[in-house]
């Protein structure tokens, strides 16, 4: 007759509970690493979608779509790390406002005022620069944008070469 009262024993359970403890440890800085890789990745695509989007409605509407940062989501200024607003230069009228968290470090190395403008021809021509996300003091991604309005991800050898902007 078999015997109900089966079960694990204390040493099992001990064993068990430390081989879970340790295998967890070594998987969370992965882990961890993974969820950043993801939001580096979520934000260029956001940054790609606000360029392409902005270009493609001046080329389209025949006038001038300014692109610029924005601390408060309602005027521009130079600092991207908090969001930005795009909007229509003769008119003002407002096409769209990103707000980003505070943990993206978003940046723009640029040529003038720290403003794109996409003409009604689809050039920047006083815009030309590029994003970058710093993370871990080393540049995660970089987006190059010509002054014909045009993106280009950069390598990572070109992210290397950056890494300096990150330090300060």
């Amino acid at each position: 007759m078999p015997n109900k009262d089966q079960g694990f024993t204390l040493v099992e359970l001990l064993i068990t509970i430390s081989l879970i403890a340790v295998i967890s440890s070594m998987a969370m800085p992965a882990l961890a690493d993974l969820i950043a890789y993801n939001r580096q990745q979520a934000l260029l695509t956001q940054v790609q979608d606000a360029i392409q989007k902005a270009r493609s409605k001046a080329v389209l509407h025949r006038q001038t779509v300014v692109l610029c940062g924005s601390s408060d989501a309602t005027s521009c200024s130079s600092d991207w790390s908090k969001g930005w607003l795009t909007f229509v230069e003769a008119t003002q009228e407002v096409l769209d406002v990103t707000q980003l968290p505070t943990t993206d470090e978003l940046r723009w190395s640029g040529f003038g005022d720290r403003r794109i403008r996409f003409y009604a021809n689809g050039t920047s021509p006083l815009s030309n620069g590029r994003f970058y996300q710093c993370h871990k003091q080393a540049v995660a991604w970089q987006l190059i944008l010509s002054r014909q309005g045009r993106l280009k991800q950069g390598t990572s050898a070109d992210n290397a070469s950056r890494a300096s902007l990150c330090r300060s």
